[in-house]
């Protein structure tokens, strides 16, 4: 906020004479010139040297004194309170400044280009003293005022509009720097999305983002804050398509991202191509070779009814697994197979092992390897302790009645 004085200056319109200089009319019509005494005029060259020497206090006495006597000047009047204005802004006091210049402006006196970069100026003192209501109007004052507005100025009252909770206009606001500028930074493309997230326009902030990115596209940031947004709005179609394409271009770097976007493939159905994203991650070395992540390709083969594919990942998990519980889904997959006797093999280990969620699931899905093993004493073993679990009961002494209706026919 720090500004030279804009005392002895030229003003656009606007000119300092002193009285008795024979060439004042070559600088400005006598009309838009105000004049001021000779004594006055050395005054304000004395509170000039006193800027210049930092003397910042006297200055502003003598500018106060001298106030009072231009009362009937209202051009001098408005351009020593500009100066008034500019000595408080170079200390940031920037409420006393705000004031000084809205006094300049209540003069009228200010040239037309003049009053455009007061109002302006008034607008980054009221945004600088944390008074956004009022910056706001000063800031919409000097736009309304300004044809081709520079895209700084326009973000400032973007901001002010933000914090004001006018997220709409603010992003109406952003879009205009960015139109008025050759060459936008990237920060305002990031101030632009964010502020049609705050305004709850999930569509324009997706725009803004995908921009972003073509201004940006090494940058996973805004990948993933686009995916974010798809998300937000109920797109997955357009967020999933996100995470492919960033795959395709190398910028899923780490086991969790990967992971990520296996899941996301589920989520849409497609579990052949996410167990093959897997397959092939978990191969190269890509996605670790752990009991989870061997566990997820499991399931997704499953899911695409592959379980030739899923035991053969399923054995390799319950290597890596503690407790039971890997081996079941083993059992239970070799079950679907109708391959018995692997099914009781991983069943019996599941077990023995111990630690299952549902451990009367397993004994009941154990009895029937046994009975199709034509273990039936062995089956009703197991049936007889899967009743111990209730979700399971019914059905494990649904399975004994049958045993016992088959008992005639065995002891023949």
């Amino acid at each position: 906020m720090r500004r030279a004085l804009l005392l002895l200056a030229l003003v656009p319109g606007l000119a300092w004479t002193e009285p008795g200089d024979p060439h004042a009319h070559h600088h400005a019509e006598p009309a838009a010139a105000p004049t001021v005494p000779p004594e006055t005029y050395r005054e304000f060259q004395a509170i000039e040297s006193l800027v210049a020497q930092s003397a910042y206090a006297e200055a502003e006495r003598r500018i106060q004194a001298l106030l009072p006597g231009l009362k009937d000047n209202p051009a001098a009047l408005a351009l020593l309170l500009r100066n008034l204005a500019n000595l408080h802004g170079m200390q940031q006091h920037y409420a006393p400044a705000a004031e000084a210049l809205r006094r300049a402006l209540d003069t009228q006196a200010l040239a037309p280009a003049e009053t455009t970069q007061a109002w302006l100026e008034l607008g980054q003192y009221e945004f600088a003293a944390e008074r956004y209501g009022p910056a706001a109007q000063a800031l919409s004052a000097w736009l309304e005022r300004t044809p081709a507005p520079a895209p700084e100025p326009c973000l400032l009252l973007a901001e002010t509009q933000a914090k004001l909770g006018r997220y709409a206009e603010a992003a109406r606001l952003a879009e205009l720097a960015i139109a008025r500028s050759p060459q936008p930074k990237p920060e305002w493309y990031q101030f632009r999305a964010a502020l049609y997230h705050a305004a709850h326009d999930l569509g324009a902030c997706a725009r803004a983002l995908s921009a972003l990115i073509d201004h940006e596209p090494g940058d996973p940031r805004y990948w993933n804050q686009l995916i974010g947004v798809y998300q937000e709005a109920g797109q997955e179609g357009e967020a999933l398509a996100v995470r492919q394409l960033m795959y395709k271009l190398g910028m899923l770097k780490s086991s969790t991202d990967i992971v990520q976007l296996a899941q996301a493939l589920r989520h849409r159905g497609l579990h052949s191509r996410a167990a093959e994203l897997l397959q092939e991650e978990i191969g190269r070395g890509g996605v670790e070779a752990d009991a989870a992540h061997l566990g997820l390709l499991a399931e997704s083969w499953t899911q695409a009814h592959e379980l030739r594919k899923a035991a053969a990942v399923l054995e390799r998990a319950a290597v890596l697994a503690d407790g039971g519980e890997v081996r079941y889904r083993l059992g239970q997959t070799y079950s679907e197979l109708r391959d018995w006797p692997k099914a009781r093999q991983a069943l019996e280990l599941a077990v023995a092992r111990g630690g299952l969620k549902h451990p009367g699931g397993a004994r009941l899905l154990l009895g029937m390897a046994y009975y199709r093993l034509d273990r039936k004493d062995l089956a009703r073993a197991a049936f007889a302790e899967a009743r111990a679990e209730p979700g399971f009961r019914a059905t494990a002494e649904q399975w004994l009645k049958h045993l016992d209706r088959d008992a005639p026919h065995d002891s023949h």
